[in-house]
């Protein structure tokens, strides 16, 4: 009886421990994601200058309820736009601001994705955070893991505008988690949400494949429902005078033949400097891994979603660094590894 007592009060103590690991790094996620969002919000003035990234007009818009002009692709990520026009609509963020704070009567809505944007990416953090534990890396290796994303260039550049990246990494790297604790609810959720909020979502069913390596299992019978419901949706909202929308086009093409016709067409030397920004130097830390550490069989067989970057120079259609960016679950993980081996063994030199 008392052995049963202490155990329950053991358990309880680790569960309020548990909480409070989870409260504190979330809290030092979030002042990391601020931190790196407040010039976006602040002084980035998207207004005046779309230069920078066109596809913020796009969202912007949506989240007034204005889709006139809206190109297809943007239309069929409505989540985050959505979320924005809930703010827009209820927070009234003026109120507690004060007008002449950073000309907030211009930007409240440069504020409210920007408030999404902060809470995706520290959410996006904690995750990955437990993530790379779930795959046996120490706390402080997560720890390294999760700000080696928050400063990541992308997440820097892209993340902290008003675009939809930020959400759709989080539930990417959601999806990542899900398959790896093999939650169907977790899945079936953020891949529901995901496409809705970005295309690159569909990357979870790959990873899926990869993971369990056969064709019929309950991980995709769970993303169903998040197939049939954005297809119809594209159908649905498809605007047939939007010649903008060509991808599906370029794939009838392909299929035709004409491969190298449609991916020249796209070919640049920026495309492949790109790919190489995306990482910069984790890229080398990965290959060091990949062919000198011992890897978690979740990672031994998921790797291969890294081809992506081998062939994305000749994909049609937009920019690719964004879109290899969302494989960061693979990458980092791959470079905390090489970061172990090189200064593990170091430390055990000294001694």
């Amino acid at each position: 009886m008392e052995k049963d007592k202490n155990r329950a009060l053991l358990k309880n103590s680790n569960k309020k421990r548990n909480i409070v690991e989870a409260l504190v790094i979330f809290f030092l996620f979030l002042s990391a994601a601020f931190s790196i969002s407040y010039w976006a919000i602040a002084k980035y003035d998207v207004y005046s200058d779309y230069t920078a990234c066109g596809d913020a007009q796009q969202y912007i818009k949506m989240s007034r309820h204005d889709y006139s002009n809206v190109q297809q692709r943007y239309r069929n990520r409505p989540l985050m736009p959505f979320i924005v026009s809930l703010l827009n609509d209820h927070l009234k963020i003026d109120n507690f601001l004060n007008k002449y704070y950073e000309n907030v009567e211009n930007k409240i809505i440069q504020l409210n994705f920007g408030i999404v944007n902060i809470l995706a990416i520290a959410l996006t953090a904690l995750l990955f955070f437990y993530y790379c534990i779930y795959l046996n890396f120490s706390k402080w290796e997560s720890l390294v893991g999760s700000f080696l994303f928050l400063t990541s260039f992308f997440v820097v550049t892209y993340f902290t505008i008003p675009m939809v990246d930020s959400l759709s990494a989080f539930f990417i790297m959601a999806g990542f988690y899900a398959v790896l604790r093999s939650s169907l609810l977790g899945l079936s959720l953020s891949f529901l949400l995901g496409v809705f909020t970005k295309e690159t979502t569909f990357v979870i069913l790959p990873l899926i494949l990869l993971e369990e390596r056969r064709l019929f299992t309950k991980k995709l019978l769970v993303c169903l429902p998040g197939i049939i419901s954005y297809i119809i949706f594209v159908i649905f909202f498809q605007d047939k005078a939007d010649a903008t929308f060509y991808i599906f086009k370029d794939v009838v093409k392909i299929l035709k033949g004409n491969f190298i016709q449609v991916s020249m067409r796209e070919f640049s030397f920026y495309t492949l400097i790109e790919n190489i920004q995306i990482f910069m130097f984790l890229w080398i830390l990965f290959i060091y891994a990949l062919f000198k550490c011992k890897k978690p069989v979740f990672l031994k067989r998921v790797v291969w979603l890294l081809i992506i970057p081998v062939f994305t120079p000749l994909l049609p259609g937009a920019v690719v660094g964004r879109a290899v960016f969302y494989l960061f679950p693979i990458v980092i993980p791959f470079a905390l590894l090489a970061l172990r081996d090189i200064l593990v063994s170091k430390v055990k030199e000294n001694y």
